[in-house]
């Protein structure tokens, strides 16, 4: 693992650090060049057992990095250098404008300060390219929802009591990157097949989704723009949607149960086991009736016999 002495973006146009940790010689550079410029701290807020997407841009050809914080140092933990792009949490991805690192199932230890930055081919130096401070909240108000296809599903988010302008909704894994759908910002606030509806004073946005189909399952977030652009957007909501044919119910069970596994049905000469087993009670009453019908032919010829006889006497 490599280990890069941190110097953070200062005033100078140029400041350039030797560092040396653990055999390691590396020149941790900030550039406020046009094409390796400091992009700022970003605060990036995301909820547990989310996902997030850490984005830096960058369009030169240098190798890219992206490491955690731990006091003085930061600890690799993807490079462009290495054929492995994810380690199964941590994704990292390149575009032609810049590169992005996603982190699936967020927990608690992932929150901490992370920067993201190039490296010369050569080695010669690294360049810090953006700090980020990821905050991980324990919760967000859920909520799930089995709607019947052709359904109209109305829901509400209540946001938090502080100044939000612009309120949206957006679906999607990662609400870092979803696109809102409807936003209080829009003057028509009815798309046809979303609509919203503010109430300030009781701090509430009703959503509607008309006509639900199966493509409509997903997870969606209630969430406001921020007005600080050194912070991410702020989420206070989130619905979790499965749609479902009419002929599934919608109630699934209230607590979870083991589940019971059918036994396979056997086959007895192209018969399952229950045909077999109705043939056979079917053949067990035809022997019975025929014995019936026997003795009683048998009851009566003896019987007949017998008064014969007694007559002839």
């Amino acid at each position: 693992m490599i280990h890069t002495l941190l110097y953070e973006c200062g005033d100078l146009h140029f400041h350039h650090v030797l560092a040396h940790y653990h055999s390691f010689t590396f020149y941790l550079s900030c550039l406020f060049a046009e094409t390796d410029g400091c992009q700022g701290q970003f605060i990036q807020t995301v909820y547990r057992t989310a996902k997030t997407t850490i984005t830096c841009d960058y369009t030169g050809n240098k190798y890219k990095f992206f490491c955690k914080q731990n006091g003085s140092i930061c600890e690799d933990i993807l490079s462009t250098k290495s054929s492995l792009k994810s380690n199964g949490t941590f994704t990292l991805t390149e575009t032609k404008s810049s590169f992005s690192v996603s982190i699936s199932n967020v927990s608690s230890r992932d929150a901490g300060v992370y920067w993201c930055g190039v490296e010369t081919h050569e080695g010669s130096y690294r360049a810090a390219l953006r700090k980020i401070q990821l905050e991980v909240k324990a919760s967000i108000t859920n909520f799930t929802t089995f709607p019947t296809v052709g359904q109209n599903l109305t829901y509400w988010c209540q946001y938090p009591n502080y100044t939000l302008i612009n309120k949206f909704i957006c679906k999607g894994e990662d609400p870092s990157i979803c696109q809102p759908l409807v936003s209080t910002a829009q003057h028509n606030k009815n798309t046809g097949k979303f609509s919203m509806k503010e109430e300030q004073d009781k701090r509430n946005i009703t959503i509607t989704v008309r006509d639900v189909t199966t493509d409509d399952t997903g997870t969606y977030w209630c969430g406001a723009e921020s007005t600080d652009k050194t912070h991410s957007n702020k989420f206070f909501h989130k619905l979790v949607m499965t749609v479902v044919s009419p002929a599934v119910s919608t109630n699934p069970p209230a607590t979870s149960s083991p589940s019971v596994t059918k036994p396979a049905s056997v086959s007895y000469g192209g018969f399952d086991r229950t045909s077999v087993l109705t043939i056979a009670v079917a053949l067990s009453l035809d022997v019975l009736l025929l014995l019936l019908m026997l003795t009683t032919y048998f009851v009566y010829t003896r019987f007949a016999g017998f008064k014969n006889t007694r007559t002839e006497a």
